[in-house]
């Protein structure tokens, strides 16, 4: 599974026909005294490990061992503070399917994590307080609070986890998808099972569908539900962060463009999130800045609000996003970034959002004006998304890094297409390694048009995982690649632990018909272990590099070489024997090379040694 590792794959057809500008072969020693510098490809640091995959592993349920489901997600995790091990991961499973042992719907599946002398990640044995023993463990929700479905996002703090119920659900048809969803329709009877924690509503009987879209607690090390979120309203939940208050919750919904919402809560008790106010934000007029208007969230008193709050929101004239995918808190700087994954042509839905009372956030306006349309115009276009910031300490929202660059079809050809480009940001999650704070954005693909992948004639997608470090300026250029998913896959999920060393990331729903790899074939769950000497390499990469002529020098993730700016370049093995050109290319890739010593010659006839090292 080395392809999800970064490699070259997008940069590799650009290798130019066109070689007559250097010549076939060199003779390197005479090349010596001509050596502009002498670059060393060392092995990467990186080390990847498949953890989890779906379809393929079991788990264990009340009624015996299952297939594992698919779809991986958000990865929760809480950190064993005995020391004994690393700790527990719990994954989400998007896709909604029948299964009798498992529970209908999506899902999610648990494991412990423990770590070996050699430094690899293992899946440790374990026994739950219910007397389930293995490896892989199911998330008990129909015995608890009522199966779940579209489990996508999350929220992991302080020892507990939230799973997010996403695809908005307004009928028991859809959900049954002619028997292969929810097979049982009937009405479900909240506090049945076990109590709500909600005074007054244990008892209510209300339509199955409705029972699905809340944020749900789980209990992370015993693999079962704890509680339905009835309090934080019923939403198209992606995911939520907790504030160092221990009452200030943060969430942000998946919903239509133009009628997303952001919202907050806050609990009376710090840690008790079963009482305290709900808010929805409103922006102010033509500012960046907003106001937090209190929702009626009793849910025993208003329930219909919190069951159908969208109703009441445009009532208000909430602010409606387009498609607030996941966000997470730097604890550097306290300010919570925000994926919005954005809608190819959103103009119709938002005269529509606009005429029901709903307002449009100022970012969306200004995106606009620069491209000359209306915000309701149908020409208007958001085909890339973007993060955005928001900041407690004056309750602003603006764009923080924009996806792109633009370009069309006819430009997104292999030999024009761009090193970097960052399109529908769909995970978020912040990498602290090394005294350093790295912004993680992984893609979910709105489409492959205009960039989004290059027109190679492939009509599936390849979704990457970026880093940023926060302490340049938030550009496409300082985006740093880490990993690229499977074909046809989302890249998804994202845990760091053991001091930032290890990263855990989801591959979800590949094109398992043009993948030959067991585990690629399906959802997975995959370490990559070596941060901190990434961290430090992509520092090395910036100093000491040659003045006067085109830079090269290593990528440390991937069998690659980078330059300093677009040039023609020859790559030539230790006989002299060309084996490579590009041309106007920023990468050149090396991964099919052998160990050894190779000469890069760029234009103008400037020469350098590479030494490759397995």
């Amino acid at each position: 599974m080395r392809s999800l590792i970064l490699i070259a794959a997008l940069v590799a057809a650009a290798f130019a026909v066109r070689a007559q500008d250097f010549p076939v072969r060199i003779e390197p020693v005479t090349m010596i005294p001509y050596l502009q510098g002498r670059v060393v490809v060392p092995p990467s640091p990186l080390k990847y490990q498949n953890i989890f995959v779906g379809g393929v592993d079991t788990v264990e349920t009340g009624t015996g061992r299952a297939a594992a489901k698919q779809w991986h997600d958000y990865i929760g995790y809480v950190s064993d503070a005995s020391g004994s091990s690393l700790g527990w991961a719990i994954v989400n499973h998007e896709m909604i399917e029948s299964n009798d042992k498992i529970g209908d719907g999506g899902g999610m599946t648990m494991f412990k994590l423990g770590k070996k002398a050699d430094g690899t990640i293992e899946v440790l044995p374990q026994t739950l307080s219910d007397g389930r023993s293995g490896k892989f463990f199911n998330v008990d929700f129909a015995n608890t609070v009522g199966e779940t479905g579209m489990n996508c996002g999350g929220i992991s703090w302080s020892g507990r986890v939230w799973t997010a119920e996403e695809w908005y659900q307004t009928s028991n048809k859809a959900i049954n998808a002619d028997g292969k969803g929810f097979r049982d329709t009937t009405d479900f009877e909240i506090g049945k099972m076990m109590p709500s924690g909600f005074a007054g509503l244990d008892g209510k009987k209300i339509k199955r569908y409705e029972n699905l879209n809340w944020m749900v607690e789980i209990d992370p090390k015993n693999a079962k539900g704890v509680r339905k979120q009835y309090n934080w309203g019923r939403q198209g939940f992606e995911a939520g962060v907790i504030m160092d208050d221990q009452k200030t919750v943060y969430l942000f919904e998946d919903g239509d463009a133009g009628k997303s919402l952001l919202s907050k809560f806050v609990a009376e008790t710090p840690g008790d999130f079963t009482k305290g106010d709900l808010y929805f934000y409103k922006q102010n007029a033509g500012q960046f800045t907003g106001t937090w208007v209190k929702v009626p969230n009793n849910p025993a008193t208003d329930w219909d609000i919190l069951v159908a709050p969208h109703a009441w929101a445009k009532t208000q004239g909430i602010t409606g996003f387009t498609r607030l995918e996941w966000g997470q808190i730097n604890k550097t700087d306290g300010k919570i970034y925000i994926t919005e994954t954005g809608n190819d042509k959103p103009g119709s839905r938002y005269k529509s959002a606009m005429a029901e009372g709903w307002t449009i956030p100022k970012h969306t306006y200004d995106r606009a004006a620069a491209q000359g349309f209306a915000v309701d115009s149908s020409a208007y276009w958001d085909y890339y998304g973007r993060v955005l910031v928001f900041d407690p300490t004056d309750n602003s929202v603006k764009s923080f890094i924009e996806g792109g660059p633009y370009i069309t079809d006819a430009q997104a050809v292999p030999g024009q297409y761009p090193e970097k480009h960052l399109s529908n940001p769909d995970g978020i999650g912040f990498l602290y390694v090394n005294g350093k704070t790295f912004m993680v954005i992984e893609e979910d693909l709105n489409g492959i048009n205009f960039g989004r992948m290059p027109n190679t004639g492939m009509r599936g997608t390849n979704c990457e995982a970026w880093l940023l470090d926060m302490s340049k300026a938030p550009t496409i250029d300082n985006l740093y690649r880490l990993a690229i998913s499977p074909y046809g896959s989302e890249i998804t999920g994202f845990a760091s632990f053991d001091d930032g060393n290890t990263v855990l990331i989801n591959s979800q729903h590949p094109d398992n018909a043009t993948i030959g790899d067991a585990a690629a074939k399906n959802s997975l769950t995959f370490a990559i272990t070596g941060m901190k000497q990434l961290v430090s390499s992509i520092d090395k990469d910036q100093e000491d590099r040659p003045q006067g002529v085109v830079n090269v020098f290593p990528n440390p993730t991937s069998s690659q070489l980078n330059f300093s700016e677009p040039t023609d370049a020859a790559l030539y093995d230790a006989s002299g024997a060309r084996v490579r050109v590009v041309r106007n290319a920023t990468t050149v890739d090396i991964a099919d090379l052998a160990a050894g010593v190779y000469y890069i010659r760029t234009t103008g006839g400037a020469t350098q040694q590479v030494v490759i090292q397995r």
